[in-house]
């Protein structure tokens, strides 16, 4: 059978496709009937979750972007948000509104003191040296973390008016989840208007695509490259405050949380931030969704083996598979980036 061609674009929808396409609503809407609060609880989890993965990746595309170094310390700095945010708070006595904008601020000056101290010296060489280099410094980082606050998981008290319940009629979802949203929509929208909107956006793009040039036509490339790894880093250290305030903090977390942004990276495409917003999104709407689908059909058809335990962890790295057998360089990958 000819594949169906959708307008305006070159891509098509073949017939399997569009069985899965059909499966996938069908048990959207089988999930939303038989568990209607589960349902929703899920899929605002499954945003908060894909939307903190989209600021933690957000940083690192842009660094690796600019820089070509697989900054493998992004964790760390995204761990050293949510610590920051417990020292702050728990124990100098600091207001969460302003711990939201000191802490990404201080995770911004390690981020500086990371790029002028060790990664200056490795632009435009091989990208294992940047590779092993920001491993060396997650280590440290996460070592150091572990001296100054334990290795014990830590928590802050998040205030009154974001530690209530939201009442949707069916289920009740904490304000914190809300306000996360709200916030990362707010940055991701930032970020975009500054790339692709200004003329300092402009100028990093023309960099990235030739930085002889650029700096040729009078543009300070270290400037505006320190600029935005400092941005990258701030992103990260946001993310950790969020999920900080959230759930807690602990030192596994730079470890756990680096793994799932590279992979959202990857299949999102190398390269491209809008990849990074919408392989984000998908990774953490399939990770909460695929457990509640496949309990709601094991209730339904009295199959209890389609239950899978932990199945949520395994979906990201499922989903990285199928996509990257589907397309090699990602969902917007760009051709020829870092080859």
């Amino acid at each position: 059978m000819n594949a169906i061609p959708i307008p305006g674009t070159q891509r098509s929808i073949t017939p399997a496709g569009g069985v899965v396409w059909g499966v996938l609503v069908l048990l959207t809407v089988m999930s939303a009937i038989v568990r209607p609060g589960l349902f929703i609880d899920q899929v605002i989890g499954g945003l908060v979750y894909g939307l903190v993965l989209v600021l933690i990746a957000l940083g690192l595309s842009i660094v690796l972007g600019l820089l070509g170094i697989v900054n493998f310390a992004h964790g760390a700095l995204f761990m050293l948000g949510a610590y920051f945010t417990f020292q702050l708070m728990e124990v100098w006595g600091v207001s969460f509104w302003v711990t939201l904008i000191v802490a990404p601020i201080g995770v911004g000056l390690v981020g500086v003191a990371i790029e002028r101290g060790v990664l200056r010296h490795l632009y435009d060489k091989n990208p294992l040296n940047g590779l092993l280099a920001t491993f060396g410094i997650a280590l440290m980082l996460g070592e150091a973390t572990r001296a100054i606050w334990g290795g014990t998981p830590r928590s802050v008290v998040a205030p009154q008016v974001l530690s209530m319940g939201f009442d949707l009629g069916v289920t009740t979802v904490s304000r914190i989840r809300l306000f996360t949203v709200a916030v990362a929509v707010i940055v991701i929208a930032a970020v975009y208007l500054l790339i692709e909107r200004t003329d300092f956006g402009l100028s990093v793009r023309a960099g990235v695509l030739d930085r002889e040039m650029a700096e040729f036509l009078g543009v300070n490339m270290n400037v505006r490259f320190i600029s935005m790894f400092v941005l990258g880093a701030a992103i990260a250290g946001l993310g950790g405050v969020l999920r900080g305030a959230a759930v807690g903090m602990d030192v596994g977390m730079a470890n756990q949380f680096i793994i799932l942004a590279f992979v959202v990276v990857v299949v999102g495409g190398i390269g491209s931030l809008f990849g990074s917003v919408v392989a984000g999104l998908l990774i953490g709407g399939a990770s909460y969704l695929t457990p509640l689908y496949l309990s709601t059909l094991a209730e339904v058809t009295t199959l209890e083996f389609i239950n899978i335990p932990g199945i949520g962890g395994l979906v990201p790295y499922l989903v990285m598979i199928v996509v990257l057998l589907a397309r090699p360089r990602g969902l917007f990958g760009q051709e020829g980036f870092l080859e």
